[in-house]
């Protein structure tokens, strides 16, 4: 047999697979004959016996091992209930923000106000008293739009801003021997920007994240004046009226740097704060028509003043906006935005032409003059600018890692 054994006995009846012997003892036995290693019609030698029976005592030795347990149904991975559908990888983002808001703010720019509080140090140096009130402001409309794309660890910006508002101006020169002039106001103005940025995410964890951040930016400012008079008084009696219109356009441009930061506040909640330098040049131009005219109609003059001032500006914008996020995909924000700077002045230049220049132009050296003091009283006057708002919005995510 195949394991060693050895069966004496007679061949009674066989089939393809089986083969039934009687043993010595009578009995009748049934074989397999995949079982059979050999079959033998004569003894077997001493050889064979021995290599039998060590084959069976082996056999006899070996231990069976149990059967391997039976494997066990698979199961489905379990989800893991920590992980929150708002939950973002920071650094591996493949996604774009879109966001809008809007609100109240204030601007006040260096239009009026700026020239006539030049106006005024150059009168006091031809001895002619001249008092700048205050300006006083009203809030306007503002808005802000823009899109973020993040990926990776990079972010891509694109923003637009809007600020209005009205601003109210009152000059009064002393002319002595009971002359006065009151020159008064109220005009709107309005900015208007566009910042490219990029950033990149230098520190992340659960709760904080820096992003420092560069970009370029462009800044437009723009005052018409339809309602500005300037009023001749003497003896209490009003002797003139003129009728101005105003322009003032300006534009600035320049990078910025600064950082983005993000607070975590739970699952739903989140802080931005973000803070730039900003380093900015420019230009501004303004234009004035002043039409005169005595109160019994025996004058009438018309004129045009073109000044053309050129600056830097050093400065900041400051944001914080708090987000609540709805949905994965839809948030609400409050927010504040100042942006503020101070402006040096490289050069202003005044042309001015009036009905009587015509016929009787001033010299050259008294325009030269003129120029000359304007600059110089234009480089010691301080010109800041300074926009804000409170706004409130929405802001949209599309995912594009799934």
């Amino acid at each position: 047999m195949r394991n060693g054994q050895i069966l004496r006995g007679d061949v009674i009846q066989q089939t393809a697979t089986t083969m039934q012997i009687k043993m010595e003892d009578g009995k009748i036995k049934q074989l397999n004959k995949k079982d059979i290693q050999r079959v033998s019609y004569k003894e077997p030698t001493v050889q064979e016996k021995k290599e039998s029976e060590e084959k069976l005592k082996q056999q006899t030795t070996v231990v069976e091992e149990p059967p391997p347990p039976a494997p066990e149904p698979s199961k489905k991975p379990e989800i893991d209930k920590t992980t929150s559908p708002y939950t973002i990888d920071q650094a591996d983002r493949k996604d774009l923000e879109i966001y809008f808001g809007a609100g109240m703010g204030s601007y006040r720019p260096p239009t009026e106000n700026y020239t006539g509080r030049m106006s005024a140090k150059i009168n006091t140096l031809n001895g002619i008293p001249t008092q700048v009130d205050d300006s006083a402001y009203e809030r306007g409309l503002a808005y802000s739009m823009g899109a973020i794309y993040y990926w990776k660890k990079f972010g891509f910006g694109l923003t637009a801003n809007h600020f209005g508002g009205k601003t109210s101006e009152r000059i009064t020169v002393y002319g002595g021997n009971s002359f006065l002039q009151e020159n008064k106001g109220t005009f709107p103005e309005k900015q208007n920007s566009l910042k490219l940025d990029i950033s990149y995410l230098a520190f992340s964890n659960q709760k904080f994240d820096i992003r420092p951040s560069f970009g370029y930016s462009q800044f437009w400012g723009k005052t018409e004046d339809n309602n500005s008079t300037s009023s001749d008084y003497f003896a209490n009696l009003l002797l003139s009226v003129t009728k101005f219109n105003y322009n003032f356009l300006e534009i600035l441009k320049g990078p910025s740097i600064g950082v983005k930061t993000t607070i975590r506040l739970g699952e739903k909640w989140e802080d931005r704060i973000e803070l730039h330098y900003l380093s900015l040049t420019g230009i501004q131009y303004a234009a004035a028509v002043g039409t005169a005219s005595s109160i019994d109609g025996s004058f009438f003059d018309y004129y045009r003043s073109d000044l053309i001032t050129t600056w830097t500006a050093k400065g900041f914008n400051f944001s914080n906006k708090l987000f609540y996020r709805w949905t994965p995909t839809i948030s609400f924000w409050v927010g504040i935005q100042l942006f503020e700077w101070k402006y040096t002045v490289n050069s202003m230049e005044q042309r001015f032409q009036g009905l009587g220049d015509a016929t009787s132009p001033p010299p050259i050296d008294i325009v030269f003059l003129s120029n000359f003091l304007i600059d110089a009283t234009a480089k010691s006057t301080p010109a800041t600018n300074r926009a804000s708002s409170l706004e409130f919005g929405v802001m949209y995510r599309m995912n594009f890692a799934r």
